[in-house]
């Protein structure tokens, strides 16, 4: 023993002064404990203090510490306490949680030994407290930080080759926390080849010449996944050998990942930019070209090393650069992530070109601009062509307004002229009765009312095409419907056929009042003239509501149309289909063109001798 050991010894069995000093600043807590009488144990002031407690309040039981500490954790003090006390070489060492007073956990770590009699017989246990709160909470904190950093700890015994694993080490390897490796089995962790060599190499490096290493390489977990890591080794110096190594390993693969897709995009980006049709460019803030590809070059004129000198205020219109730097502007104070807008730049040779310019920002972490994106399409032959169809549209204009003008005329010309044929013949009828046995007189009479009538029918298709949607007119459908069976009644009686109409009361659509009724009625009137006299004839009329349309429907039992033969001709002018004496080949001609000016459209269904179905499509919105 050295003597000041020894000194050190005696000066606390004489003066307890000196032991009161090591209790209080050496430990966080005493206790002795007797272990004959159970009951019975002192704890010293300190111990009290530590975890927050007025030691006069506390009575010297071991009931009073065992009520505050984590019950799992009393479970293994008490199973070591056993051991110890059955076997002296068995320590009595373990880190614990008491429940401060003020209810936070505080980390104790708890040593004890047993004073045995001459037999060896446990008698007392004296023991010491050491708060290690502080040591726990930066130890969770730092496997809380690794855990999401995804990083494992390990170490190698160089001398005895064992191998020491954290769980989050065998968490990335893929194994659960039983799996013990060795040297061989870590090894075969990493992907055979160049980089199983790798680390082989890092690792005998470490081990023999003391060379730290980080690499990222990569492993086949227990699952067959493949995953990259990154590994750090730091190799310990004992004498003069080393030997510990120790280091970390980090789950990369998210990160390599997102590395691999940033090198394709910018692969992408730079074969986009560099071969796009359009012109592209990357401008600092002040409006410098950083970098243009060759599609630019040859929209102005200019190489890459000539506009890299310029900004692009240099060659864009006066008259277009105001607008451009307050988008711009808007951009740079985040009030816009991009911009479109058709400005004027001025080729090297100082034509005018037009060009259609998007510009987007990229922006750094902190929201800085780093620079601007700008596509550049050249639309100078465009606007060219736009100027050329602005003449060709107003020419076309003033065209269609003579040509209205003409059918005005041409219409109310001919009218006169025919109705005054008309009237003449009139006259001469009354006047020479006898002249109209004549057959050539006959046809002249007929041909004037033909003419008449075919003048009618072109007045009445030149109103409809003159017509406008901004005329239409919101109109409930079932009274017009009603309106036009009750004046075709008569007609429909004669001609038995039963005509129903099952329209809701609230469906409408927008229309010209005078073309619905024409439209309706002449769907009627069809039905009549072409219903069949071998059965009980009907036609239904109904309705429904879709998005867009108000659909309605004329299905009849009649005689049919042969759509293999006919539809194409079905809405022709002046065609006809059954050998009807009254059928004149006008009528669906005038329907179809007064729903197609109403905004709508015509399907039919028809099968010869069994009946048709038309559909007529007419909006219920205006828009």
């Amino acid at each position: 023993m050295n003597y000041l050991e020894k000194e050190l010894n005696n000066l606390i069995q004489i003066d307890s002064n000196i032991f009161h000093f090591i209790q209080n600043n050496s430990l966080d807590g005493m206790w002795y404990w007797d272990l004959e009488s159970p009951e019975h144990e002192w704890m010293n002031e300190k111990f009290w203090e530590t975890l927050g407690y007025d030691p006069k309040d506390m009575p010297h039981t071991p009931s009073a510490w065992q009520d505050i500490i984590n019950p799992d954790d009393l479970e293994i003090a008490k199973t070591n306490m056993y051991k110890h006390l059955k076997d002296p070489n068995y320590p009595y060492d373990q880190i614990v949680r008491y429940t401060h007073k003020q209810g936070r956990i505080i980390w104790i770590r708890c040593k004890g030994l047993a004073i045995r009699d001459k037999d060896g017989k446990p008698i007392r246990m004296l023991g010491s407290h050491i708060d290690v709160t502080s040591l726990k909470e930066n130890e969770e904190y730092l496997q809380h930080c690794n855990k999401e950093a995804n990083i494992g700890y390990w170490e190698v015994d160089v001398n005895t080759k064992k191998i020491t694993w954290s769980d989050h080490t065998r968490k990335i390897h893929g194994v659960d926390n039983n799996f013990e490796p060795n040297i061989d089995t870590a090894i075969a962790f990493y992907k055979k080849g160049k980089h199983r060599d790798r680390i082989t190499t890092l690792v005998e490096n470490a081990m023999n010449n003391g060379e730290r290493f980080t690499e990222e390489l990569k492993i086949i977990t227990a699952h067959g996944e493949e995953k990259w890591i990154k590994v750090l080794g730091i190799p310990e110096r004992t004498n003069n050998s080393f030997s510990r190594i120790y280091g970390t390993i980090q789950d990369i693969q998210k990160r390599k990942e997102s590395e691999i897709q940033l090198q394709r995009s910018e692969q992408a980006f730079r074969g986009n930019f560099e071969n796009s049709a359009i012109g592209m460019a990357i401008l600092n803030t002040e409006g410098q070209w950083l970098k243009v590809n060759k599609a630019l070059c040859d929209i102005i004129g200019y190489t890459e090393e000539e506009l890299k000198k310029l900004t692009f205020q240099d060659i864009t219109h006066p008259d277009d650069l105001d607008l451009d730097l307050a988008l711009l502007q808007e951009v740079i104070d985040g009030k816009r992530d991009h911009y479109h807008m058709e400005k004027r730049y001025f080729h090297k040779n100082r034509k005018i070109v037009y060009i259609q310019l998007s510009v987007s920002v990229v922006r750094k972490n902190n929201k800085e601009v780093l620079h601007f994106i700008s596509q550049i399409t050249d639309i100078t032959q465009l606007k060219k062509q736009e100027q050329q169809l602005k003449k060709i549209i107003s020419i076309t204009q003033d065209q269609n307004e003579r040509l209205k003008n003409f059918a005005h005329i041409v219409s109310h010309n001919l009218r006169s002229h025919s109705s005054g044929i008309s009237a003449l013949l009139e006259i001469l009828k009354e006047e020479n009765p006898d002249y109209f046995q004549n057959e050539m007189i006959k046809l002249l009479e007929l041909s004037s009312n033909n003419l008449l009538e075919t003048i009618e029918d072109l007045s009445e298709i030149v109103k409809i095409n003159l017509s406008s949607e901004d005329s239409l007119i919101k109109i409930a459908l079932k009274p017009v419907i009603n309106s036009q069976i009750s004046a075709i009644k008569a007609l429909a009686e004669k001609n038995n056929i039963t005509i129903n109409n099952t329209v809701s009361e609230d469906l409408s659509v927008y229309a010209i009042k005078a073309y619905l009724e024409s439209i309706v009625l002449n769907f009627i009137t069809n039905a009549i003239k072409y219903s069949s006299k071998d059965r009980d004839s009907y036609l239904n009329i109904s309705a429904e509501k879709n998005k867009n349309f108000t659909i309605i429907t004329f299905e009849d039992n009649g005689l049919g149309i042969n759509l293999d033969q006919h539809k194409n001709k079905l809405f022709g002018m002046y065609k006809t289909f059954h050998k009807n004496p009254d059928a004149k080949g006008i009528g669906l001609f005038i329907t179809k063109n007064q729903v197609e000016a109403l905004g709508g459209k015509i399907d039919v269904f028809s099968e010869v001798n069994k009946g048709s179905t038309f559909k007529v499509y007419l909006k219920h919105e205006k828009n």
